[in-house]
Formats: structure tokens, sequence, C-alpha cells
């Protein structure tokens, strides 16, 4: 599959006109743009900007792109570690000063035991591994690189928190077949790359509550408005 993201993000932080087409199985298409992953700290969703006051380091980073989330950390001096599967945006990262990032996949940490204090995962990538099995096996995962007192800052969209008919009509799709209403099949088009389908999982703050005790962490509180939040999960003990 081309390294579709990691071209957009390239794009984006060489000035260059990042905008690309996200479509989803059933025709639905919304145009936007990878200035999304380069946003300077007073340019992001408040609620992210409330979330950071609540790091501690390390950190680590999931799906951290150019390290958008890695410079205010690294500003407010806080250690910080990130990962991602595109091997462009790891190149482009360690350009840009970032030393501790690393091509990885979420769910298959090579990493230090029980060494971060913080994991993040904003700009929706609490969805990242798709399926519900896929997030659950992740959040095991980070038993094993987090300290015991470690947190989980997982963003989200709420995918009820919508009142337009066709992506009702989707989540109605997705209960007949057995679904939580917020999985999603998706491909990125950009400048005449088109990736393979690939799932996320928009969760709602009760499956994120769900997802997270069958993987030994309880979601201790959210922050945010209705459609976008960041829950904070600890492990259960």
């Amino acid at each position: 599959m081309p390294d579709t993201f990691g071209k957009i993000m390239r794009d984006a932080v060489q000035g260059h006109d990042s905008s690309y087409i996200i479509e989803r199985d059933d025709g639905f298409i919304r145009n936007t743009s990878g200035l999304q992953y380069i946003r300077k700290f007073d340019e992001w969703p408040r609620v992210e900007q409330l979330a950071v006051e609540e790091m501690e380091g390390p950190v680590l980073d999931i799906g951290c792109g150019v390290c958008r989330v890695g410079e205010i950390l690294v500003e407010r001096g806080l250690e910080y570690y990130g990962i991602d599967t595109s091997p462009l945006a790891i190149e482009i990262s360690r350009k840009r000063g970032f030393n501790n990032v690393y091509e990885m996949s979420a769910d298959k940490l090579v990493l230090p035991h029980s060494y971060f204090k913080t994991v993040v995962l904003f700009g929706n990538n609490f969805r990242l591994m798709g399926q519900p099995e896929g997030v659950v096996r992740m959040l095991r995962g980070f038993h094993d690189v987090t300290t015991d007192d470690a947190k989980i800052l997982g963003g989200s969209i709420d995918p009820l928190e919508t009142g337009e008919e066709i992506h009702l009509k989707y989540h109605e799709m997705n209960r007949e077949a057995g679904n939580p209403p917020g999985l999603v099949r998706l491909r990125n088009k950009y400048k005449g790359d088109i990736d393979d389908w690939w799932y996320l999982l928009l969760c709602t703050k009760e499956l994120m509550k769900e997802l997270g005790e069958q993987a030994g962490w309880y979601l201790e509180k959210t922050i945010g408005e209705p459609k976008y939040y960041v829950g904070i999960l600890k492990k259960t003990h």
C-alpha cells in the first residue's frame, strides 16, 4: 500500500497543497487537508489543549505523524517518544529533530518496559487498530511499556453525535451486521495514489469504557465536547 499519509504530511510540512479525499465504502466522500497534521498548539481543538495538562513524561505518542504533539511536549520539557507506521513520517520527524521516533505498529511495541507515564492517541487515534479486538489488543500491549500509575489519553469522535441521514444509515447497516455503529471502512485518495481499504473504529464513551475494561484499563473521565472527546484511562489493579 502506498505511504499516502506520509506523502500528505510531507507536502503539508513543505508548504505544498496537501488536500486529499477520504472515501467510505458506501460512497460517501470527504475532502480534507494535511494541514491538520501540522497545526500549532494554539490551533488545536480545545479538548486536546486541555488534555495536554494531564500529561506526565515520559510520553509515548501513538500515530505520531510528523510530531505535532511532540512540538509542544518537548517545548514544555517532557521526554517524548513517538511511533507511526508511515516510514516517510518517521523520516521527516527525525529531520525535524525528533530522535526518539520509530516505525512501529501500535499492537507490536518494541520499547522500554514499564517506562512511559502517558500514552497519547490524539487526532482520533484511539480507533487506529480498526476492529474492537484490535483496539483491545493494542491497549493490552500498553501495559508492558507503562508504569503502574500510567494513563492513556485517547481521542475519539463519538459517531452517534450526528443527525446526518447518510451517517445514520451507515450506523444501522453496522448494527444489522452485528458491528458497533462507529466501525468504518475507508480509503484515502491523494495525487493519484489510492490506499487499500482499511478499518477504523469511532467509539462512543460507552464503547471506550468497555474496550478499556477488557484490556485492564478503566475510564476515569472524559474531556471535551460531545462530538470529539479525549478519554483518560488508568490501569485497573
